[in-house]
């Protein structure tokens, strides 16, 4: 693997050099405290004389080649690609149609990169210095932030849509490109490890419902498309979506981290969020209201850019695909709310092997997957 700060270096440089004044560097480490385990993350920036300080964020790429073979997949050629070419066709779309600022996509601007293997990098605009943080990983979501993420999501989605509409054959080249299958080496160690924090209670059904999801890879399908196809996030969770509170009071949401871009059905992103960013009693209060809010936003959406909503995606073709996919909830955290309430001091490295998927868990997680469990059982998938 490539000397990551020498990476960051060299793509800073050229990002320097188009200011043509003398300038001063400065480039320092940050962390994300479990938020992120693909990239060495960097805080920039850059001063010239007679101009203001661009304050930037870089990320450069520390899995190896080792954990690249094994896991076999594209995340940081994804992210690129969305950077690069879809999220300019966006622009494009919301210009064209004259979408207002509060009902436009936001993600941080990115402004050089470098594609060579092992030396990925990709700098942008640093949100930390507009006021925007991460929220707390290990703190169950709120209404007024979840329902800003939730938003961000239909917005998302809706513009894939658009963007078909309007590219038809180049939209399906997109989807054919991002098309994604779970790597089942995660699902199967991650299984093992959940069952064990389950239950005794619900461990028998637990385990018979991962048994049966997991018996010839059934749990492919819900990467794929049923009644509408987007290109979905992927890793859709609080860790992944930077937020500040603006002086009315109001949240406003960045999504950030595209290395999982995926096309498929758009049900996967809603339960990845709600259920690796939510206790048990926002669930209870909030669970049908937040689905249904999605659902409106996305409505929303599609008239801004002239579409009808029963034409594109109906209240029944979402309610159909929410019960098809929602088995989908309960499998994923296995390999995810591992990662989402881990404790600090045994945040994992990723670098050359897969050791990670032995870390140590925290209390926190085995309660939220009881809880989930548990809600699951209310539901009727259990």
């Amino acid at each position: 693997m490539a000397d990551a700060d020498a990476a960051i270096r060299e793509v800073v440089n050229n990002i320097a050099a188009q200011k043509h004044d003398k300038t001063e560097i400065k480039i320092h480490t940050t962390t994300s405290d479990g938020a992120n385990y693909a990239y060495k993350l960097y805080e920039i920036v850059i001063s010239a004389k007679n101009n203001s300080d661009l304050e930037l964020f870089g990320k450069v790429a520390i899995i190896g080649e080792d954990v690249r073979s094994v896991v076999n997949v594209e995340i940081y050629e994804k992210e690129f690609f969305f950077y690069k070419h879809l999220v300019k066709e966006y622009k494009f779309l919301e210009e064209k149609y004259e979408i207002t600022d509060e009902n436009k996509l936001r993600v941080p601007i990115c402004v050089g990169y470098n594609e060579e293997y092992l030396k990925e990098t990709i700098v942008m605009e640093n949100l930390l210095k507009q006021n925007f943080s991460n929220y707390d990983r290990l703190t169950s979501v709120n209404w007024d932030y979840a329902s800003k993420c939730i938003k961000q999501l239909a917005i998302l989605h809706s513009l894939s849509v658009v963007y078909g509409k309007e590219n038809p054959k180049k939209f399906e080249e997109v989807a054919n490109y991002l098309k994604f299958t779970y790597p089942k080496m995660f699902l199967e160690k991650a299984i093992g490890n959940a069952i064990a924090a389950a239950k005794d209670e619900y461990r028998e059904r637990f385990s018979t419902f991962l048994e049966k999801i997991m018996e010839n890879e059934a749990y492919e399908k819900f990467f794929k498309p049923f009644r509408l196809t987007v290109f979905a996030h992927g890793d859709f969770r609080p860790s992944n979506l930077m937020y500040r509170i603006n002086e009315n009071g109001i949240y406003e949401v960045a999504v950030v981290d595209f290395q999982t871009l995926q096309s498929g059905n758009p049900i996967t992103d809603i339960l990845y969020f709600i259920y690796n960013g939510s206790d048990k009693e926002f669930r209870q209060r909030y669970y049908h209201q937040l689905l249904g809010y999605y659902y409106t936003e996305l409505s929303a959406a599609f008239c801004r850019f002239g579409l009808q909503p029963n034409d594109i995606y109906s209240k029944s073709d979402f309610e159909y695909d929410l019960k098809e996919v929602l088995p989908y909830g309960l499998l994923i955290i296995t390999t995810t709310l591992p990662i989402v309430t881990i404790d600090v001091a045994n945040i994992p490295k990723v670098e050359d092997d897969l050791g990670y998927l032995d870390s140590k868990t925290s209390p926190l997680f085995a309660e939220r997957l009881n809880d989930i469990i548990s809600d699951y059982i209310e539901l009727g998938v259990l």
